[in-house]
């Protein structure tokens, strides 16, 4: 007797599509068969002939908020809004409150998490100035990877670090066969080009992606890229925000380095054309940038230039947003994403022919999966995986994203108002139904810890 089949489903993996019936049994594949099954199971779902993909892995996922203060994300809120936006495992940046940069708040991040998500979770280890005998501590702990910052920092709770730190962070994740994933801006260029902009009484978005350009983003993707030459850690650049940024770290790995590019839905769904509708809530670090240079991002994704999306969902309560709109120095950098990205890059993406199902799949599960060491059990849909699947909608009809229905804590999004034309309409996470038409229907706790398969941390 198996605990589910899914029948009639057009299977997606970066490989190709196949129709096939999915058995599942004790909360993960039990078989995939192109030839329809007459088996016995507790439930059936008829995915009536729709697209079956895996489970969403957000390798870039800010909730923020630990202490219950009720004013950024919450892990009860948030992991509904993943679930419903079809991520059935979050990947948490340690930029919480407080930060997860020794092994004491590591574990205590991880037993909220175990108490309070909806959906399965893995986290990061920072590394900040002082921290550098933390490293091997989280990783043991079951840590999937490690963030710095080269700019954009947390002052005071979560600061950048200079190059000689970096380095001697990127050693320690080498030796600990880690991965480090980095911010890669130059924050000495930012402050000068902040207030020459503010000396001339700009107070725009775009004034702010001037600040911001792309040539200080690849001068310090450039350095990143050195000192991981030498150091021989594995280094994924976040959020690669242009062309050019993208361009230099496939070089890179075209030449050997164990470096890998993550861009996000962010970045090729906004342009600075959205600038006057949108205002403070695309102010996001690095900026969105000019349609020339979206339009060169999507053909990179479809390429292969771009391994990874990630959403980089980080709220902020709406007074830190609204004063942005007269001031845009005031506004918090971030936004909201988790409900959204898939969707738009369904809507955006493969309804309008620019990246294929296949492709999508590689970057938002399997890729993900594959560079933090959670492989097979997340990221694909094979037989002793977990049971993580969705069933896609691509043909709706009348649909906006309405920020004011989000599950998140907090009710507003740059992509308010854009049409859905494709969505998940069903998440499973091990075998259970934990969303369906935009109903949550798991209890907070559902979500398990998730470490990497080299760990013998158990979840």
């Amino acid at each position: 007797m198996f605990d589910v089949i899914v029948k009639n489903c057009r299977v997606v993996s970066s490989q190709g599509i196949i129709e096939a019936d999915i058995l599942v049994k004790d909360g993960r594949i039990a078989a995939i068969s192109e030839e329809p099954l007459e088996a016995e199971a507790a439930r059936t779902i008829d995915a009536a002939g729709r697209f079956v993909m895996p489970g969403v892995v957000d390798e870039h996922v800010h909730i923020i908020d630990m202490d219950l203060k009720e004013v950024y994300g919450r892990f009860e809120l948030d992991s509904e809004s993943a679930a419903v936006g079809g991520v059935t495992t979050i990947i948490e940046m340690p930029i919480t409150f407080p930060p997860t940069t020794t092994l004491e708040a590591f574990l205590e991040k991880k037993k909220q998490g175990e108490q309070r998500l909806k959906v399965d979770f893995a986290l990061y280890g920072g590394g900040v100035p002082g921290n550098l005998s933390e490293i091997r501590k989280m990783h043991d702990a079951g840590a999937v990877g490690f963030k710095s910052m080269m700019a954009a920092s947390v002052p005071g709770m979560f600061d950048a670090v200079d190059d000689g730190q970096l380095f001697e962070i990127f050693q320690e994740i080498a030796a600990c066969g880690s991965v480090i994933v980095v911010h890669a801006e130059n924050e000495m260029l930012i402050q000068t080009l902040q207030k020459q902009l503010k000396a001339a009484g700009r107070k725009d978005l775009a004034a702010y992606e001037a600040s911001q350009p792309v040539f200080q983003e690849n001068e310090a993707i450039q350095r990143a890229l050195l000192l991981q030459k030498e150091a021989g850690c594995r280094l994924i650049v976040v959020h690669v925000s242009n062309p050019g940024g993208v361009e230099l770290i496939h070089k890179a790995q075209s030449e050997g380095q164990d470096v890998h590019c993550e861009s996000g839905p962010q970045y090729l769904n906004l342009t600075m054309d959205d600038a006057e509708k949108v205002g403070p809530y695309m102010k996001i670090a690095p900026p969105v940038r000019s349609a020339e240079l979206n339009a060169v991002l999507w053909e990179q994704l479809e390429k292969g230039y771009i391994d990874t999306l990630g959403s980089d969902h980080g709220g902020h309560p709406v007074e830190n947003k609204e004063g942005g709109w007269d001031d845009i120095w005031t506004a918090s950098n971030g936004a909201l994403g988790l409900e959204t990205s898939l969707p738009m890059m369904l809507t955006n993406g493969v309804n309008k022919g620019r990246v294929s199902l296949e492709r999508l799949v590689e970057v938002m599960c399997e890729n993900p999966a594959k560079l933090f060491g959670i492989y097979p059990q997340k990221g694909t849909l094979q037989v002793g995986s977990d049971a993580d699947l969705l069933i896609l909608d691509l043909e709706i009809e009348d649909r906006k994203v309405d920020a004011s229905q989000f599950r998140s804590l907090l009710h507003y999004s740059p992509f308010d108002g854009r049409p859905v034309t494709g969505a998940p309409v069903l998440t499973m996470i091990r075998g259970t139904v934990v969303a369906q038409d935009g109903e949550i229907l798991v209890d907070q706790g559902f979500g398990q810890f998730v470490t990497r398969r080299d760990s013998e941390v158990s979840s």
